[in-house]
């Protein structure tokens, strides 16, 4: 069936959004006066939508704009974890604007080893994610991440590998980690199929076949990831939960930071229920937390007095004269 289109009544959408329908007679509004953002990728976890709701100044659930932005970003947030001493792959950055395909292949042969992960930087869901194993491929998996993104990841394969993931959540004013999630997969990718098709998909808890449920790792390991999972928390401002999502060489004991990802991309309910806290007590902690932040930024100043451009006007006036 169709769907009935909406446009943002601009005039009316202060401290709320006003929806109405594309038509002329009838009508229908809707008013949005506080906001859970559940659309996912580009657009709806980048800060795009976090900012609008600023604009507006409606209070919504989930990270703000300057988290959601850079958490969205695997370069932006592969140098922050650099920068914070956290471990993660080596990695080059490329940008479409400067790009040139014989001196990008020259870095990366000189920076890292085979075998890589090409990937879309802003792109979820491993679209677009290829593994190389040669340098005879590596130019088709570079073109195939331009086609998702101006700017893209090249970065090392930890092998031998356990996928876990730790999500962190504002409950009661105190920032706390869940249990570790351990993703198992056959293939060299855990790709958008072993995420959300089979079985029901791992990422929404579904196939549980493939989740190990706390991570079979030991101590020290889950100790670690709890501990870098809370500090990313409080370094990026983050509100609501977040999630971060690791990579372990088995064999070596290597721990490597490889991702975060924000609301919607992260609610992971099956994950908080083996943790101990329902789906509806972490709802009502992220709806909490969106309330205190919108209560503290709605007492800020956003405009101010000044009598400079009147200064500078009447300085204009006087060269006039003269």
């Amino acid at each position: 069936s169709k769907q009935t289109e909406y446009f943002l009544d601009i005039p009316a959408s202060q401290k709320k959004l006003v929806l109405k329908e594309q038509k002329t007679f009838g009508a229908k509004s809707i008013t949005i006066d506080f906001a859970f953002p559940t659309f996912h990728g580009m657009y709806g976890e980048d800060g795009t939508v976090q900012g609008l709701y600023e604009f507006f100044r409606v209070p919504y659930v989930g990270c703000g704009v300057y988290t959601s932005s850079v958490a969205i970003d695997k370069g932006i947030t592969k140098k922050i974890l650099s920068q914070l001493g956290i471990n993660t792959t080596k990695f080059v950055v490329l940008e479409k604007q400067n790009y040139n395909a014989e001196s990008a292949l020259t870095e990366i042969k000189s920076t890292l080893g085979m075998p890589l992960f090409v990937k879309p930087a802003r792109a979820g869901s491993s679209i677009g994610i290829s593994k190389v194993k040669s340098y005879e491929t590596l130019s088709d998996a570079l073109d195939l991440a331009f086609h998702y993104d101006s700017k893209i990841v090249v970065e090392n394969s930890v092998e031998k590998i356990v996928d876990l993931t730790c999500a962190a959540l504002r409950h009661n004013e105190t920032v706390i980690a869940s249990e570790i999630q351990e993703s198992k997969f056959a293939s060299d990718l855990f790709d958008f199929s072993g995420k959300y098709l089979e079985d029901g998909g791992a990422q929404t808890g579904n196939a549980t076949s493939n989740l190990v449920i706390p991570a079979s790792v030991n101590p020290e390991i889950t100790m670690e990831v709890k501990r870098i999972t809370k500090m990313l928390f409080e370094e990026l401002h983050a509100n609501g939960t977040m999630r971060v999502d690791f990579l372990l060489n088995k064999e070596t004991g290597e721990l490597y930071a490889n991702e975060i990802n924000t609301l919607p991309g992260t609610l992971y309910h099956h994950l908080w229920d083996k943790t101990g806290i329902k789906i509806g007590e972490v709802l009502d902690a992220m709806i909490t937390d969106g309330m205190n932040r919108w209560n503290l930024t709605d007492r800020m100043a956003v405009n101010f007095k000044t009598d400079v451009l009147n200064a500078a006007n009447s300085m204009k006036l006087q060269q006039k004269k003269d």
